[in-house]
């Protein structure tokens, strides 16, 4: 047991060396190490809050950033929905333009086949009216040479008018 108390056993002298070599320690710490070792953590507290304000800030501009392309992208659909609209706008225009043209132009052929249709028309008729002129001529000369009966008579008008319906089919 003597040897435990031993351990416990203070020298006067360890320990007032020790407290001076502490102090003294201390002092040095204090006065060359904690100040540079303070000033660097303040500098590095320092350095932090500026990368994080500077962060924020680039935050902040990438929002701002964001913002306009998105404002610019709205504005570029909206940009390209009016030319859409102006494209389908005109394509529809020049459509009833087109549609109109051809109606006046096949107005215009209408009217040109009408025109010739009703020539072709009146010059039949002058033709039948030629040929019924020359056939009733050519009747009233036979019935003045030759005097007819009534039997002759029908017979004449027959055979003149069979002489109008073949002069005719050879016109149309």
């Amino acid at each position: 047991m003597g040897g435990s108390l031993e351990l416990f056993h203070v020298n006067l002298v360890s320990l007032i060396l020790t407290f001076a070599v502490f102090g003294t320690l201390l002092v040095i710490l204090s006065k060359y190490v904690w100040g540079p070792v303070l000033k660097a953590l303040d500098e590095r507290d320092n350095a932090i809050r500026d990368d994080l304000d500077q962060a924020e800030h680039s935050k902040e501009e990438a929002q701002k950033l964001l913002k306009e392309h998105e404002k610019a992208m709205s504005d570029l659909r909206e940009e390209g929905r009016k030319i859409r609209e102006q494209a389908k706008q005109q394509a529809e225009n020049q459509k009833q333009e087109l549609i109109a043209a051809a109606e006046i132009e096949a107005e215009k052929i209408m009217q040109k086949t009408r025109q010739q249709l009703e020539a072709d028309r009146l010059s039949m008729l002058e033709d039948v009216k030629s040929l019924t002129v020359e056939v009733a001529v050519d009747l009233a000369q036979k019935m003045i040479v030759k005097e007819v009966d009534k039997d002759s008579h029908k017979e004449l008008i027959k055979q003149s008018l069979s002489d109008i319906e073949a002069a005719y089919k050879k016109t149309a």
